[in-house]
C-alpha cells in the first residue's frame, strides 16, 4: 500500500500513523489522570473523614459493586436506573442507614452522593437550595434547550423566570383553564369507549401520553394540538429530539457525527412551530376573552416588568428564544411524567377494587350519580375538583410507589457539608453530584409503615400520632423547597379531571402475558424507555391493558 502511494505518500502515511499514536497516548494519559482524580476523591473522603463506604476498587470504583447488586437482585436490563439506589440500601443497610452512600461510577457517570435521609435532603433543597448540577445545563439538556430552561438555570435568572411563570401555574389560573381541558379529556374518553367496544389490548401509556400532550398544549399555548387523533409536527419533532438526549454514557449517541446536525434541525423546526403562537399571543393577549394561558400570563408579566406596552408588537428576539426554551421543557415535562403517573393510576384502580370503589364513591358524592352529566357540572364549577381529597390521596400514593423522577441533583461549593440530624456526622459534598434518592425514600419502611402496600388513606390521616401519618419531608416526588416542580398543581388538577370523567365509566385490566417478566413483584415495573430517550421512568411495554365498560 505504501509503495502505491509513492515516496511522498509513504512519508504522509508515516506521519499520520505517528500522529494517531501520539493522540492515543494523550487520550490514555487523560483517561488515567481522570481515573486517578475520581478514585482519590473517594479515598480522601474515606481516609480523612472516616466515612464508611462500599467496597472500592481503584481500577473499577464501585462498578463491580453495581454489577454484583444487579445480579443478586436480578435487576432487568431495562429496569429504570433510579431503583439501583433502593437495592444498594438493601445490600448495604449499615451504610445507607447513616443517611448517605458515596458512589464512584466514573467513567460511566459523575462522582455521586446518594442521600437517603429526608432531613438531609432538606438541607440542600429547602434550607439552602444548592444550584443544579452543572452537567444538566452544560451536557444533558444543552442540545435541547441550550441549558437555558427553568429546570436547569440558576441564580437571578432562575428567579426572574420562576416569577414570570408562577401566575400561569397557580391553582386559580389552572382551574380557569379546566373548561378547555375538558374538550381534550372528552376526546380521550371517546378513545376509551372505542377500545372498550373493540375489546382490544391497547398500550395504555400511549393513550395517556396523547391526552396529556393535548392538555398541556391547551394550558401552555392555548391551542388544540390534537395528538389524540392525528400526528402533530411539533410533538413528533420534540419526541425525535428527546431520543437523542443521553443522561448516561452512550457511545452510540456521543460518537455519532449526525447527532449535532439533527439537534440543529429539530431546534429550528420546533422554534418555527412555536414562534407564531408566541407572537399571536403577544399581539392579542388583551383581546383574549376568559382565562389566560401560561404563555399569555408570562408575556403579560414581561410587558409589565419592562413597562414597555409597545413590546406587545415588538418582542425582542432574545426573549422569544428564551421563551421557546422554557416552553420546550414545559411541553416535555408537562406530559411525560404525567402520562406515566396517569397510566399507573388506572393500573392500580384495576388491582385494588376496594380503593377504586372509594374513589368512585367520592366522585358520586361531589358530582352526583349521573356520570354523563359530570363534564357539564365541572365545566360550570371547576372548583368542585378541590373537593376530592381521596382522589388526591390516590395520586399521592401512586407517586409514592411509582415516582417517574428519581430525585433532584445538585452541586455544592468548597467546604460544604451535609450533617446527619441525629448523629451529627458531617459529610463532605464538594466535587460530587448530590442526588436526593427520592425513589428509595418513598419505599423506606422507616418512614412509611407497610411501605410496599398501596394505601391512599395514609394521605388522609390528620392525627400526627397515627402511624400512617406521613413523616416530615418524606413525600417529595415533586421535590421540595424553592426549586420544587412548578407544574405540580397542573398535574393534580389534570389527573383529578381525567379521573372524574373516566373512572366511573371504565375498568382497566393489565394484559401482560402470563410468562411476562416480573420485577419487585410486578410485571408493570418501571423501565427506561428507549423511545423516550431521557431517564424518566416509564411502564414496562407501555402497559398493555384491556379497557372495559363498567357494569
Amino acid at each position: 500500500m505504501l509503495q502505491l502511494l509513492g515516496p511522498s505518500g509513504s512519508i504522509i502515511a508515516s506521519y499520520l500513523i505517528k500522529a494517531i499514536g501520539y493522540l492515543t497516548l494523550v487520550g490514555l494519559a487523560v483517561f488515567f489522570y481522570r481515573l486517578y482524580q475520581s478514585r482519590m476523591l473517594y479515598r480522601r473522603v474515606r481516609d480523612e473523614h472516616g466515612i464508611p463506604m462500599m467496597p472500592h476498587s481503584f481500577l473499577f470504583g464501585h462498578l463491580l459493586v453495581l454489577a454484583k447488586v444487579t445480579m443478586k437482585y436480578k435487576i432487568p436490563r431495562d429496569g429504570n436506573g433510579q431503583w439501583m439506589f433502593h437495592h444498594l440500601q438493601l445490600e448495604y443497610p449499615e451504610i445507607a442507614n447513616k443517611g448517605i452512600i458515596y458512589m464512584d461510577v466514573w467513567p460511566v457517570g459523575y462522582p455521586m452522593i446518594a442521600v437517603y435521609h429526608p432531613e438531609m435532603m432538606a438541607q440542600f433543597t429547602q434550607e439552602h437550595s444548592l444550584p443544579k448540577y452543572w452537567a444538566m445545563s452544560q451536557v444533558e439538556f444543552k442540545p435541547f434547550t441550550g441549558g437555558e430552561d427553568l429546570v436547569t438555570i440558576d441564580g437571578p435568572e432562575w428567579k426572574i423566570a420562576r416569577t414570570m411563570f408562577n401566575p400561569g401555574f397557580s391553582v386559580r389560573n389552572l382551574l380557569s383553564l379546566v373548561p378547555d381541558m375538558i374538550e381534550e379529556v372528552l376526546v380521550f374518553r371517546e378513545q376509551f369507549r372505542k377500545a372498550a367496544s373493540a375489546g382490544e389490548v391497547v398500550k395504555l401509556e400511549d393513550c395517556t401520553t396523547s391526552v396529556t400532550v393535548d392538555v398541556i398544549g391547551r394550558a401552555v399555548l392555548g391551542t388544540r394540538l390534537q395528538t389524540q387523533v392525528k400526528e402533530n409536527r411539533l410533538m413528533a419533532t420534540m419526541r425525535s429530539q428527546l431520543k437523542l438526549i443521553y443522561l448516561e454514557l452512550n457511545f452510540g449517541k456521543l460518537l455519532n457525527p449526525m447527532v449535532p446536525l439533527k439537534h440543529w434541525i429539530y431546534n429550528r423546526i420546533i422554534k418555527n412551530e412555536l414562534v407564531p403562537y408566541i407572537l399571536n399571543t403577544a399581539q392579542n393577549y388583551e383581546k383574549i376573552e376568559g382565562p389566560k394561558t401560561i404563555v399569555a400570563l408570562a408575556l403579560k408579566s414581561y410587558v409589565e416588568e419592562t413597562r414597555d406596552y409597545s413590546a406587545r408588537e415588538n418582542i425582542p428576539a432574545d426573549f422569544i428564544d428564551r421563551l421557546v426554551k422554557h416552553i420546550k421543557i414545559f411541553m416535555f415535562a408537562g406530559h411525560d411524567t404525567t402520562a406515566t403517573t396517569l397510566a399507573y393510576i388506572y393500573y392500580l384502580l384495576g388491582k385494588h377494587p376496594d380503593k377504586a370503589a372509594k374513589l368512585r364513591a367520592e366522585h358520586d358524592e361531589v358530582l352526583g350519580p349521573n356520570v354523563a352529566a359530570a363534564a357539564d357540572i365541572i365545566r360550570a364549577d371547576p372548583t368542585l375538583l378541590n373537593k376530592m381529597p381521596y382522589s388526591i390521596a390516590f395520586l399521592k400514593e401512586t407517586l409514592r410507589l411509582f415516582p417517574p423522577v428519581g430525585g433532584s441533583i445538585r452541586q455544592s461549593s468548597p467546604g460544604h457539608f451535609l450533617t446527619h440530624p441525629k448523629t451529627g456526622v458531617r459529610y463532605p459534598t464538594y466535587g460530587f453530584m448530590i442526588h436526593s434518592s427520592v425513589t428509595t425514600l418513598l419505599r423506606d419502611p422507616d418512614y412509611w409503615p407497610d411501605a410496599g402496600s398501596f394505601i391512599p388513606e395514609r394521605f388522609m390521616v390528620r392525627d400526627e400520632k397515627d402511624p400512617l401519618y406521613p413523616f416530615k419531608n418524606a413525600w417529595r416526588p415533586f421535590e421540595m423547597g424553592p426549586r420544587n416542580c412548578i407544574g405540580q398543581e397542573l398535574v393534580s388538577v389534570e389527573i383529578r379531571l381525567i379521573l372524574a370523567l373516566t373512572a366511573r365509566e371504565f375498568e382497566i385490566e393489565g394484559a401482560y402475558p402470563k410468562d411476562a417478566p416480573s420485577w419487585m413483584g410486578d410485571q408493570a415495573y418501571q423501565v427506561t424507555d428507549p423511545e423516550v430517550g431521557v431517564a424518566t421512568a416509564h411502564i414496562k411495554d407501555r402497559l398493555p391493558a384491556r379497557i372495559k365498560f363498567r357494569q
